[in-house]
């Protein structure tokens, strides 16, 4: 005679942690993302005028601060500098200057000294995509 009872067999559920990991790595991706993003925006007064207020996308962005100098990335640069950065995304681009669209964010108060430069460097490059950010009121 057998007196012992019969073993239910529970049967295992779904494991979870793979999903929590993933779900961990998307966080820590998008926030990261969210800081790179925010970098090539310096804190500038932009002039305030009537513009587009979409976002289209970037090859480069240029900070210039009230006292002239030009920022990208946080990082101060020459004008040599951005001819360099320009050349590399030339080589990325193929060569094709129509695919380098340039955004340049001037502080309201600088002179217009070292824009007047940064343009006439980007043209002598091949560059007619330039855009200047202004603040849109309202």
């Amino acid at each position: 005679m057998k007196l012992s009872k019969k073993r239910v067999q529970h049967t295992k559920g779904m494991d979870i942690t793979p999903m929590i990991d993933i779900v961990f790595l998307l966080l820590i991706f998008f926030i990261t993302v969210t800081q790179v993003s925010e970098t090539n925006r310096e804190k500038l007064e932009l002039p305030k005028l009537q513009g587009a207020k979409d976002q289209k996308k970037s090859s480069l962005t240029v900070n210039i601060d009230k006292k002239g100098e030009i920022i990208v990335g946080g990082k101060p640069m020459q004008l040599a500098d951005i001819a360099f950065l320009i050349n590399k995304e030339l080589e990325a681009n193929g060569g094709d200057t129509g695919l380098i669209t340039v955004v340049v964010r001037i502080d309201q108060r600088a002179t217009c000294e070292t824009p007047n430069a940064l343009v006439k460097q980007l043209a002598s490059q091949g560059i007619s995509k330039v855009r200047l950010a202004v603040e849109v009121p309202g």
